[in-house]
């Protein structure tokens, strides 16, 4: 496999020295190409920003490690506490019908269980929860809208505090 990364190094000062003809190379004449050729390199570095940005871009997937990567890069670089853990899935608790005719049995001894619907069970399915430590500093609608950008279309998610 060859690397074009050389592709995109390029010394200005050195191409304009090596362009220039052997007679013109003078200090005086070097310089105010240099100032010619200034725009250029300013659109240039510019350029190189921008394709180093976009491949960091291309390397985030739906995948949790890559989504957690890309948290942590953004706002807790340095202890990279955030995580990505499997939502919690509230499975529906039966009821019979009243068609059906038959009784309802609660058993008062158990503990209090909510009931849900299929409809309701799955408007509270998350498919994955991020923890974000209290003392991090974030803002909430902006890390929603980076999730959105690279999660997987259709799931679901919840940022909680830990």
């Amino acid at each position: 496999m060859i690397n074009y990364a050389f592709i995109y190094r390029i010394t200005y000062s050195y191409l304009v020295r090596w362009w220039t003809p052997k007679h013109m190379r003078q200090s005086l004449w070097l310089t105010f190409v240099g100032v010619l050729v200034q725009p250029i390199a300013t659109l240039w570095r510019a350029f190189i920003g921008y394709r180093r940005d976009k491949n960091y871009q291309l390397t985030i997937t739906p995948q949790k490690c890559y989504l957690e990567q890309l948290l942590r890069n953004r706002w807790d670089s340095t202890l990279r506490r955030i995580y990505i853990d499997d939502g919690i899935d509230k499975p529906p608790f039966y009821l019979y019908q009243t068609a059906e005719n038959k009784p309802v049995f609660i058993n008062p001894v158990t503990p209090v269980k909510w009931l849900y619907t299929t409809a309701e069970n799955f408007d509270l399915v998350d498919d994955f929860v991020v923890y974000v430590p209290m003392d991090v500093v974030f803002d909430e609608s902006e890390m929603r809208s980076l999730l959105n950008v690279y999660k997987l279309a259709g799931t679901k998610f919840t940022i909680q505090r830990y």
